[in-house]
């Protein structure tokens, strides 16, 4: 999963394919616990593109889109949001998130 900065993101979110991100903070334990799910998940969909945003580098972001709880992992399909997932969740849980991103 590559990380996301704040000058990429804007460019990043407006693709035609769905983008995942993953917001998370280091300081966090489940987004640590959730960090090996989804780069499962991502080894097993190939058409959704997955990115991991640090929101203690990335403040504007985050708050942009009211990210005050970690791990949140949202969706976002031509710049707009598809859906979102807060909290550490199952890799079921993940991987139903991101069927749903794709339609």
């Amino acid at each position: 999963m590559k990380e996301l900065k704040e000058v990429d993101f804007d460019k990043t979110i407006a693709s035609k394919k769905p983008v995942v991100v993953d917001f998370f903070a280091t300081w966090c334990m489940p987004c640590r616990m959730l960090r090996p799910i989804l780069e499962k998940v991502e080894e097993n969909v190939k058409d959704v593109e997955f990115f991991s945003l640090d929101i203690d580098q990335n403040e504007e972001i985050a708050k942009r889109y009211r990210v005050f709880s970690v791990p949140t992992i949202i969706c976002f399909l031509n710049g707009e949001i598809v859906d979102s997932l807060v909290g550490l969740n199952s890799y079921d849980e993940v991987m139903e998130f991101v069927t749903r991103c794709k339609k």
